[in-house]
């Protein structure tokens, strides 16, 4: 969460700092600050709420900054308020920081500060890190920040100007990514928490590691380790790929993007099979088929919607190439002490490539031997860097905070890279095809799908006043349950939990009454009847049932309140089109209730802390 712009130059500083948070507000838009230097002082702005206010108050000024820094937050520690807002400051206001992460001994360097008589104005724990920075001050902002540095415990992203260092921005990174962006040429350069929010394409571009502290300055940029010892390294030249954002007429991006996945699965799958032969291909993959063959062990690492997509793809990987995969929390698995053997393949997913629980689980592996092959939607990110190998979703930006398209995109890779790994073993090459025909006609399904939007909508409406939700289902279809109750939490701020059908008799039944709806999966055959006997004890216990099932299936009618009939599907690729018809009901409700739907209360698209 978070973001962090800066720029030094000739244009007015503060206006490129708006323009780049713009960029970053999908990263937290709890409240917004810029500040910069100009005649010896530090001016600033800082507004509690979107990037938009902090707009609209810094144009009351008409000071034009020659470098600033700036930040929209995600709130860790301390409130959402103004004065929570970074930058944060030492107490004479000689220092402006701006910070991604947590500092975990904030506290007793709080205390170590107090009792040297310096006084605090705020909760959070960015504000330690500007008072260490003056605290040791002396003359020289390189030095005093690399001190400071030296005593926090955590990770971070910071930026740093000084009222009296008019013409250099300080940045350093820990386990949080901070990109600098240089043109020789027009004079100038940009630090971002993200490198594709820089607006200048083919630009150089340094990403600082661990522990790296950069000087950066119009001319030039240096920077160091944390011994304070000059590292030369070539920058790196970014192409960006910009996509303009717009709604294209719907009310809400989430909208938008739920209408755009026909076309996204078509753009992840394209390219990506040989039909004839009966698998799949990805672009500049790196593995042999022999090293791909040695595999014996696959574990998935993921958070949140990510690893609701892994935990499809693990049960597609056992079923189809029959290779023992587990789709692991990245934020457990890190602290786990994982065993990785000879032979285990890791695949990291991650729509960002930012989320840090999954970033730091990866070079866990990686320290330990493992290959990895990471899916990511964003190009330039940091899994996508570091990762042996990653496949883009293709999915384009996606501006909503709730992960719809890049979901269904994720799904749509792993499917082909599940087909690949089981036409390598045993999957015949006949079988292969059929599983491409299937696959092939998946965009089209899916377009038939959102032509029930209006029958959605209604559904959505009629459930919408119900505070507690069970999502029910079995096989893939129970791990469909799980995402599709996360939407419903997500935006309508309703409790909804995702249950495996026939663990219900063994103690959340107890639930079941009149006043708690269950959202009833049906789309596997394997596991068709046997969803018919648990509803049976939900419509028994006079619970209400909405039943997702295939056309013509028989006896759901005579046991469900309600039918959304789709049209039938396999069932390992089932979970894409009732992930989707899951994601249109979450919108709908949430509508009804009136919530903000694209940037849902105390959510950020981008988990960039622990």
């Amino acid at each position: 969460m978070c973001g962090i712009f800066g720029y030094i130059g000739s244009l007015d500083a503060a206006e490129e700092c708006l323009k780049g948070l713009k960029a970053l507000e999908y990263r937290g838009y709890d409240s917004a600050g810029l500040a910069g230097v100009i005649e010896g002082k530090i001016r600033y702005c800082k507004e509690s709420g979107k990037i938009q206010a902090l707009e609209s108050a810094w144009q009351n000024s008409s000071v034009m900054l020659p470098l600033a820094i700036a930040h929209t937050r995600w709130a860790t520690h301390g409130k959402p308020s103004a004065e929570n807002a970074h930058p944060h400051f030492d107490a004479s206001h000689s220092v402006a920081v701006v910070h991604n992460g947590i500092i975990e001994n904030h506290q007793a360097l709080r205390v170590m500060l107090e009792e040297k008589g310096v006084v605090f104005s705020s909760d959070t724990d960015t504000e330690v890190i500007a008072q260490l920075i003056q605290h040791f001050y002396q003359g020289h902002l390189l030095e005093a920040v690399q001190k400071a540095l030296s005593l926090l415990k955590g990770f971070w992203g910071i930026a740093v100007v000084h009222k009296n260092h008019p013409e250099e921005i300080i940045a350093a990174s820990r386990e949080n990514p901070i990109a600098i962006a240089h043109s020789p040429e027009r004079h100038e350069a940009f630090i971002s928490s993200d490198a594709n929010a820089f607006h200048i394409p083919d630009i150089d571009v340094h990403f600082l590691r661990n522990d790296e502290v950069a000087v950066i300055r119009k001319e030039y940029i240096e920077i160091f380790d944390q011994n304070a010892s000059p590292i030369a390294r070539a920058a790196e030249k970014l192409r960006l790929e910009k996509e303009v954002a717009s709604k294209n007429g719907y009310e809400h991006f989430m909208l938008k993007e739920i209408f755009d996945q026909p076309q996204t699965i078509q753009q992840a799958m394209h390219g990506r099979f040989i039909e004839d032969f009966g698998t799949a291909e990805f672009e500049g993959f790196p593995f042999t088929s022999t090293e791909l063959q040695a595999i014996k062990r696959i574990t998935i690492l993921a958070c949140g919607t990510s690893w609701h997509a892994g935990c499809i793809a693990a049960l597609m990987l056992e079923d189809m190439a029959r290779i023992p995969t587990q789709a692991e929390i990245a934020s457990e698995f890190r602290y786990k002490n994982p065993i990785i053997s000879e032979g285990t393949l890791v695949i990291a997913i991650s729509q960002s490539g930012e989320t840090l629980d999954t970033i730091a689980a990866v070079r866990e592996v990686q320290a330990k031997g493992a290959k990895v092959i990471s899916l990511c939607n964003v190009r330039n990110s940091t899994l996508s860097r570091e990762a042996d190998a990653c496949l883009f979703l293709r999915a384009g930006p996606e501006i909503s905070v709730c992960s719809t398209k890049a979901f269904t995109s994720q799904l749509t890779v792993l499917a082909l890279f599940s087909l690949l790994m089981a036409r390598l073993r045993h999957m015949s090459k006949e079988d292969g095809i059929l599983f491409l025909q299937e696959f092939k006609a998946l965009p089209d399904l899916i377009a038939k799908v959102l032509r029930q939007q209006k029958t959605i909508e209604q559904l959505a409406k009629k459930y919408a006043s119900f505070e507690h939700f069970f999502f029910l289902g079995r096989y893939y279809m129970f791990l469909a349950c799980l995402e599709g109750s996360l939407k419903l939490k997500e935006i309508s701020y309703v409790h909804a939990t995702g249950y495996p059908a026939g663990e219900m008799k063994h103690g959340p039944i107890a639930l079941i009454d009149e006043t708690l709806a269950t959202v009833a999966l049906l789309g596997n055959k394997r596991t068709y009847e046997k969803m018919l006997s648990n509803l049976m004890e939900v419509k028994a216990r006079s619970g209400p049932i909405l039943a997702l099932a295939p056309e013509g299936s028989p006896n759901i009618a005579n046991i469900a309140d309600d039918v959304l009939w789709l049209p039938p599907v396999s069932d390992a690729l089932a979970a894409i089109p009732y992930s989707v018809v899951c994601q249109m009901f979450a919108y709908y409700v949430a509508k009804e209730r009136g919530t903000e739907i694209d940037q849902p209360r105390n959510l950020a698209k981008s988990v960039t802390v622990e």
